[in-house]
């Protein structure tokens, strides 16, 4: 399969929100993948595929298609190789978002020996991979860790070039760790926020999918704060992004359904509140969370 051609369609879908048209189109390259027997592009679409499916809180479906790449790259005899490890790392966050922690803890372990390992610099891989593995200690209430790790990914990302973006998502990851710290983490969880809309709107402006969470976290400080008419604009926001980039029909924008209508309850706007968590019961039982 030419494979520079497959990247070319799958962004051409992406630019004009064509997800349906990408989903068939990857899943057409999978079988043809699998006809020609060409196990190295497997791996490679099982890979977008399954980010595809985490994206839109369809996590089961992609579960079977990294188990696939992984076997794919046991037969190719790539064990420690960067596709290996790049693999490792997306089948450990799907994973954690399902609750399999443990799973997801070894396979995340797995994916470190490869990166940390002498054959690869310290850099954007291993960053992500400590955020990750960040974000699986903050689902296991182990936030001393969590935050450990996430500082780890900045030590290094402050020492690459055009890492700005990553910087910036490290900040809002960050952000929401405080937030779980609790009130008295509360100022650290403004300035990380803060930090983190700042550096996207130097970069990128609001264009990045990762734009939303910062703008959710900041909300919650908000909200916190007892500023709850500034914490619903900041969550209205983080919806309108989060349904331009995924779509409403996610965990993600259900969330948000539920966080603003705290807001809303908070300024006995009790009507606008039921419908927004109504909105949020809807779509947890549409995907089964």
């Amino acid at each position: 399969m030419n494979m520079n051609g497959f990247y070319d369609k799958i962004d051409g879908f992406f630019a004009v929100k064509d997800f349906a048209a990408a989903e068939s189109y990857m899943k057409e390259s999978l079988a043809q993948a699998d006809y020609e027997g060409d196990l190295a592009a497997t791996v490679t679409v099982c890979n977008e595929l399954g980010g595809f499916y985490r994206a839109f809180s369809r996590y089961n479906e992609g579960i079977p298609l990294y188990e696939k790449a992984l076997g794919c790259i046991d037969a190719l005899g790539m064990s420690g190789t960067e596709g290996h490890g790049t693999t490792l790392l997306n089948f450990a966050t799907t994973l954690a978002i399902v609750g399999r922690y443990d799973d997801a803890l070894d396979a995340y372990t797995k994916a470190a020996a490869v990166f940390e390992g002498p054959a690869y610099a310290k850099d954007f891989r291993l960053a992500t991979l400590y955020n990750n593995m960040s974000s699986l200690y903050q689902s296991e209430n182990r936030l001393t860790d969590a935050a450990e790790y996430l500082h780890k990914a900045m030590a290094i990302l402050k020492n690459l070039r055009e890492s700005e973006i990553e910087i910036a998502i490290t900040w809002s990851n960050l952000a929401g760790v405080y937030l779980a710290m609790g009130t008295d983490r509360l100022a650290d969880a403004k300035d990380a926020a803060q930090k983190a809309i700042d550096l996207f709107n130097q970069v990128s402006g609001d264009s990045d999918v990762h734009y939303a969470p910062a703008v959710s976290a900041l909300g919650e400080v908000f909200y916190l704060e007892g500023d709850f008419k500034a914490a619903e604009a900041q969550f209205r926001k983080s919806m309108e992004l989060t349904k331009r980039d995924y779509g409403d029909q996610t965990l993600g924008y259900a969330v948000l359904c539920t966080n603003l209508a705290a807001a809303l309850k908070a300024q006995d706007r009790l009507d606008e509140a039921a419908e927004y968590l109504s909105k949020a019961s809807t779509i947890k039982e549409r995907i089964g969370n």
